[in-house]
């Protein structure tokens, strides 16, 4: 059984990194390096954890054995993420004794794209299902007090790990709430939590990415939700990491209901809480993410079960979920790999007196690749109206840049994922959701600023226009 944990956290590691590897491009990676490589734990407190444990690999990777910042907090991901499909087949080796099962289950957890994808950019989110599988490995253990302290680290990531909390359920109930395990837990916990807000309590309240801010967007959101937000709750969070897997979830239901109700009742509860939160971060597909262990548990338990009559067909299904999902994290590689090629190219031909209009990752370029180019952030009408409650927020005036600059540079960066494609086939329903619909940045500009011609230059990897005023 260690051998197959090791092989499990072995393969994993490596597999994030090698994806991960040279792709940094995305605004928070830019913006979570420079925190860490400026050694600074405190702001953006509500994703404490994350920095922390960023700063420790940082100070070992890089500072110690040579490598650059952006590696080893690739490493870090790729570690915890890890390190949580190996807590899962020991959760599941636990609750069940099979084998096949657990093996099942971090195949299906670990390749969904969300996870996959995320563990191997610099972004903190899926160090919030994985300390929470991490503290739930304890917890099954019987090391509660340790248990505690890794789910108090989970929450001083984000408190939406609270969502993952059900989970424990497979080794509790309901009625055990308040024995002793539990209470030692839930006030070490709570303490981890409360000790460090201490320190960060008025920059987690109403700080850069605070609550606080979080509240006042959410309200906003919620007010405007309408029929498309559900939807997208399945096309960003689960369809997109589970994509197969959701054909199946009628039957595992079904299964559960006939066979196991303790997992179809919790599989049931889990998801049913994700609605609220992940409703208005459909866009990003993020928190539903502490939802992913109970479904591939799920998953998990259905498969192994009609392994006994239908063998081949369960491994042609696994393969394909596994080539999905790979194919879609390599489209989002190639696309990352793309637009720091065409930065780097921009930067060495762009004239004299220059700007860049771009809505795709704009720090890269004045932080690593372009320092001295003027670059403008361009949004959707829905994003612009989501930002004017963000401290600091001044819209951009497209006029007086024109007015500015000889040259106008506009970068549409095109579509990352494959799924884009579906977003762009629906956008005149979605235009007014937030979604990122690819390839309005062209089309904004010249229906505001008319007298301008485009033209689109050759040689880059992405769309690049040149835009000049019609004489």
């Amino acid at each position: 059984m260690k051998n197959i944990s090791l092989f499990i956290f072995l393969i994993l590691t490596t597999f994030y990194i090698f994806f991960g590897y040279g792709v940094m491009i995305t605004n928070d990676s830019v913006t979570n390096i420079d925190q860490i490589v400026s050694l600074d734990i405190w702001s953006r407190s509500s994703h404490f954890s994350f920095h922390l444990f960023g700063v420790i690999f940082y100070l070992f990777f890089s500072k110690l054995i040579g490598l650059s910042a952006v590696t080893s907090i690739e490493i870090m991901l790729a570690v915890f993420s890890a390190a949580a499909a190996v807590a899962l087949y020991q959760i599941v080796l636990k609750k069940f004794n099979n084998v096949n099962q657990a093996i099942i289950s971090v195949i299906i957890y670990s390749i969904a794209s969300g996870v996959f994808r995320f563990s191997s950019q610099v972004e903190y989110i899926v160090l919030v299902p994985s300390l929470g599988l991490i503290s739930l490995f304890f917890y099954a253990k019987g090391k509660y007090f340790i248990s505690g302290i890794v789910f108090g680290l989970g929450l001083l990531t984000s408190v939406f790990v609270v969502l993952f909390a059900p989970m424990f359920l497979l080794f509790t109930s309901f009625k055990e709430l308040f024995k002793k395990q539990n209470i030692i837990f839930a006030l070490v916990a709570i303490s981890i939590f409360l000790f460090v807000n201490i320190f960060t309590y008025q920059e987690t309240v109403s700080g850069t990415w605070s609550y606080g801010g979080e509240l006042i967007r959410y309200k906003q959101i919620i007010g405007e939700i309408n029929f498309l937000r559900p939807a997208a709750i399945l096309l960003y969070g689960y369809l997109r990491s589970f994509n197969l897997i959701i054909f199946f979830v009628p039957f595992i239901l079904y299964y559960l209901f006939r066979f196991n109700k303790e997992l179809f009742y919790l599989l049931i509860l889990i998801i049913f809480i994700h609605v609220p939160v992940a409703i208005p971060e459909a866009r990003y597909g993020g928190y539903q993410m502490t939802a992913y262990p109970i479904l591939a548990i799920s998953a998990g338990y259905f498969f192994n079960n009609l392994l006994i009559k239908r063998k081949y067909f369960v491994y042609f299904t696994i393969l394909l979920f596994v080539f999905i999902n790979v194919f879609i994290v390599s489209s989002e590689r190639s696309f990352f790999i793309d637009l720091k090629d065409t930065y780097v190219k921009l930067a060495n031909n762009l004239k004299n007196k220059s700007a860049l209009i771009v809505y795709q990752a704009s720090k890269p370029i004045k932080n690593i690749y372009a320092s001295n180019l003027k670059v403008y952030d361009i949004k959707s009408d829905y994003l612009n109206k989501l930002a004017e409650n963000s401290p600091g927020f001044v819209p951009t005036d497209f006029s007086q840049v024109f007015n500015d600059n000889d040259t106008i540079y506009l970068l549409e960066s095109g579509q990352s994922m494959p799924d884009d494609n579906i977003k762009i086939l629906f956008k005149n329903f979605t235009k007014n959701q937030g979604a990122k619909v690819k390839g309005f940045a062209l089309e904004k500009i010249l229906t505001t600023n008319p007298s301008f011609h485009s033209e689109k230059l050759e040689g880059y990897p992405l769309d690049v226009y040149i835009l000049t005023k019609n004489e």
